[in-house]
């Protein structure tokens, strides 16, 4: 079974997918890794189906546990505050989850040689729970990932679950971890360039 797309399928799949209306809740890329988007995007080998540079959000669960029904209370692609987050807490509501979430780039490639190729990139950078997925109509998908995630309660049906000191501790965890986020961002893009620089 050949599970390659021909250049001229391929092609007209990424013009499809990249004029697509934006529908995640920011709407854009963000600007932490427009340029390493830009750059994917520009190679005729790959494009960018999904991204976030990575963010830190607190939300309010539904007692329905279902996604659509979560508020989000606050959401920053930067470091943060630990002022920042406990007013987001007055008054507190339901259960409330902070959460850190790194890196994540869904690339579809052109071949599997590709998509091995930019594995090699991801994993060398530090992007360990990154990989391929080989799915229907010769769909050929990397997502780069790491291992970087915090999710931690903070509150229960109201009821607030931490101390001010481990909010504190938790803002100075997650800027840790955001800034080696960025690090890592940083390697995979140049290990991206020097890769496929034509």
């Amino acid at each position: 079974m050949n599970q390659k797309c021909t250049a001229s399928e391929f092609c007209n799949i990424k013009k499809q997918v990249l004029q697509s209306v934006d529908f995640s809740r920011k709407g854009s890329i963000d600007d932490a890794i427009l340029n390493l988007v830009e750059e994917i995007n520009d190679r005729e080998e790959f494009f960018t189906t999904s991204s976030c540079s990575g963010r830190v959000i607190l939300y309010c669960e539904s007692s329905q546990k279902q996604k659509h029904l979560c508020q989000w209370l606050f959401v920053s692609h930067d470091p943060i505050t630990e002022e920042a987050l406990i007013k987001e807490l007055d008054p507190l509501r339901g259960d409330i989850i902070l959460k850190f979430e790194p890196l994540i780039l869904h690339v579809q490639c052109f071949s599997l040689d590709y998509a091995k190729k930019l594995h090699t990139c991801a994993l060398e950078s530090g992007f360990r729970n990154s990989g391929i997925t080989l799915g229907k109509h010769k769909k050929i998908t990397l997502a780069v990932r790491s291992c970087l995630q915090l999710e931690v309660p903070i509150s229960d049906a109201g009821k607030l679950l931490v101390s001010d000191e481990y909010v504190r501790f938790l803002t100075k965890k997650i800027n840790e971890k955001m800034d080696e986020n960025r690090k890592r961002t940083k390697i995979f893009f140049e290990k991206f360039q020097c890769m496929f620089s034509r």
